[in-house]
């Protein structure tokens, strides 16, 4: 079970946003959305392979530290398709390439590095409220309960926010766990809860993304 919550969680929960998204895909045609359905599966892939690279006692920080800047261009491209003005099109640009720049810069980091999350999840979180003010700035007929892109945003804003609180956590505890002496079984324990928390919160957003996926299309089916 512990295996199971800290490691084979996350890339089944990955594995749910892509099939929920993939329907969506299906029903709306929307770009943006077949983008998230390829990163989704991606990124089960990748985690799929870490998994099964730790489960074989070898270090997946690889798999890991590749996932983070495919996800700020994932979600750079689905924001710079549904945010309108100029100058939000360009923070999403912008927030994609401050993460590149910090990957490149890093490429030979051989630990997990936490705060390229950080700095990825401040993106997204940059991005949530700009388009939030996009989306309250504009008045429309449609209740957001119809609108899967609100769905999903607040879904991303509940994940994100928990994530930067967990991967600050991470990078403090991992420079400890390196320096621990004794200590280092307790630490590594507290990493692996710290994840397992993690993939929890990326589990509950997988579960509510399938919800507000059967509710919204129900506007599409009885069309």
């Amino acid at each position: 079970m512990k295996f199971f919550l800290s490691h084979s969680l996350e890339p089944l929960s990955f594995l749910i946003y892509g099939g929920a998204f993939f329907w969506y895909a299906r029903i709306s045609a929307g770009t943006r959305y077949w983008i998230i359905t390829y990163y989704y599966l991606l990124a089960a892939i990748i985690l799929l392979l870490a998994s099964l690279r730790y489960e074989g006692y070898t270090s997946n920080n690889l798999f890991y530290n590749l996932l983070y800047p495919i996800t700020s261009i994932a979600f750079s491209w689905y924001f710079f398709l549904i945010l309108q003005m100029r100058w939000e099109k360009l923070t999403a640009l912008s927030s994609c390439i401050i993460t590149l720049v910090y990957f490149f810069l890093n490429l030979n980091e051989v630990y997990f590095d936490s705060l390229g999350y950080v700095i990825t999840s401040t993106g997204i979180v940059l991005l949530i409220f700009i388009y939030l003010r996009q989306l309250m700035a504009k008045i429309s007929e449609e209740p957001l309960s119809h609108n899967f892109d609100f769905w999903y945003i607040c879904i991303q804003l509940m994940y994100q926010l928990g994530s930067f609180a967990i991967f600050l956590s991470y990078n403090h505890f991992t420079y400890q766990f390196l320096n621990a002496g004794d200590d280092k079984k307790a630490i590594g324990r507290l990493l692996t809860y710290l994840w397992v928390v993690h993939n929890i919160i990326l589990f509950v957003g997988a579960i509510v993304t399938v919800y507000a996926v059967v509710r919204v299309s129900k506007k599409f089916i009885s069309k």
